[in-house]
């Protein structure tokens, strides 16, 4: 009998650990705007799209003009303060040394968006302050 409730209580665990719900803030693949221009996006990937294609950083401008080179942008974490929810992401593409090895995330800008008004905010890391993006 105790082997019973241990099969079945191991198997709700089981279950219950395998949500398909994707919220900002769970662990998602990156994304990018090659593998998100046939498929429905969500709020936040919209102002991603946007904001990589108008967007005036120098490295993202960079990133942009070289077609071997794929955007992405990661969910690094959420952060809530008093007056908002950040969902803050960095901007950025993979490399690899030449022998195709060692490969890493370079990061070409981080920007925080505000998820109850929706608005975009690039991050200066040399003042360490946000500006509101307006395009």
């Amino acid at each position: 009998m105790q082997k019973l409730i241990f099969l079945l209580t191991l198997g709700f665990l089981t279950l219950s650990c395998g949500e398909t719900d994707t919220k900002p803030g769970d662990n998602e693949a990156p994304a990018s705007t090659n593998d998100l221009r046939d498929k429905k996006v969500n709020w936040y990937e919209e102002l991603m799209i946007n904001y990589i294609s108008k967007s005036d950083n120098e490295l993202i401008k960079l990133s942009r003009k070289n077609p071997a080179i794929k955007i992405e942008w990661l969910l690094d974490r959420v952060e809530n303060t008093d007056t908002a929810k950040y969902l803050i992401f960095h901007i950025g593409h993979d490399v690899t040394d030449d022998a195709n090895t060692n490969m890493r995330f370079v990061t070409d800008g981080w920007v925080y968006i505000d998820s109850l008004t929706r608005k975009l905010y690039e991050y200066d890391v040399a003042n360490d302050s946000l500006m509101e993006w307006r395009r």
